[in-house]
Formats: structure tokens, sequence, C-alpha cells
């Protein structure tokens, strides 16, 4: 169930390049932190089709089963870092974020709240924050990889700055207010 309504004013809109971000929390209880490893293989191949070399490597994963205030249940992919931690049976606190500049009637999770340590940690934002930024489409991205190529690589400089540029824009303060309604929420708990 969304508590967006006992969400603070000052908390639940944040305007960002000339769009309005609106922030919903969900109260829950988490069923189940999981953590596995995936391998990932990937070979080079010579002119004439021989595989040359083979390269692996592993990529942690880790998942928690949430189970929201209205009985539905959630599945979360968390930080890869082990400093954030939820058990089974903690009193969390989903955030999530919609605008009209985002899908429509998409709430995009972007941090989740363990009340029994009072941590809180960001979620994978890069789909959502590429969508603000107006960067997330094919074309985009093709011009993009058109103009590295074009400029002779020079062009990623360019893409580092522009990715630098959507991390001091959007990234700093979502992730800003994510930790402020983190501490709203474990003052109301």
């Amino acid at each position: 169930m969304s508590i967006q309504d006992k969400l603070p004013e000052h908390l639940s809109t944040l305007r960002l390049k000339g769009k309005t971000l609106q922030f919903v929390v969900y109260r829950g209880t988490a069923l189940e932190d999981k953590t596995w490893s995936e391998t990932h293989v990937s070979s080079t191949h010579n002119g004439y089709g021989q595989v040359s070399s083979v390269q692996s490597h592993n990529v942690l994963k880790r998942e928690c089963w949430i189970r929201l205030e209205n009985g539905k249940e959630r599945v979360i992919s968390l930080p890869d870092d082990s400093s954030f931690a939820v058990r089974a049976g903690q009193a969390i606190t989903l955030i999530g974020v919609h605008s009209q500049y985002l899908e429509k009637d998409t709430v995009y999770y972007i941090a989740l709240a363990d009340h029994a340590s009072e941590k809180w940690a960001p979620l994978n934002q890069v789909t959502m924050i590429r969508r603000l930024a107006g960067t997330n489409s094919a074309a985009a991205q093709g011009l993009a990889n058109l103009f590295v190529l074009a400029t002779l690589g020079i062009g990623a400089i360019v893409l580092m700055l522009i990715n630098r540029s959507m991390h001091s824009n959007y990234v700093m303060p979502i992730n800003q207010r994510a930790q402020e309604i983190a501490q709203w929420s474990f003052q109301q708990a």
C-alpha cells in the first residue's frame, strides 16, 4: 500500500531540469534476500574463425522479495555490495518515483530502506535516468556510437562529460531525496 498521502509535501516532489518527479513510498516486509554468482564467458576468434582466447568473469547478483502492505509481492534487485543486507521479517520501505516524462503509469523503484538497521541503498536507476535525460532510445545510442567513431574516439570524452552531467543533474539530487525520504520513513516506524 502506498503511503504517499503521508509523505510530506516537501519530500513528495522534485523538479529537475524542468521535469517534475513524484515520489511514492511503499511499506512492507522482507521475505527473502538471495545472493548468487553468475559466470559470463566470452571468446574471440582469429582471422580463420578459430577461438583465439576465452575470457570469463563472475557477476554477483542479489535480490530481495518483499511483501507490501497491500499483500502484493515484489522482487527487487539489490546493489551487489554486501554493505546493505535485509533479513526475512524486517520492515522495509520501498521508495519509488514516477513522472509524465517517464513511462506512463510506471513507478521506478529507486531505493530500499531497512528499518531494523536504519540503512538505505539506492537501487539500479540507469533506465530511469536515461529516460529522464532523453538518452534511452536506440537512435540516441546509435548517434552516440557514430559520433565516437567519427571523431576517432575523441567523442568518448564528450560522452564521459554527458554521463557526468547526468550524474550531477539527476542521480545526485534523486539519491539525496531518496535519503531524505528514507530518514523520514525511519521516524515514522
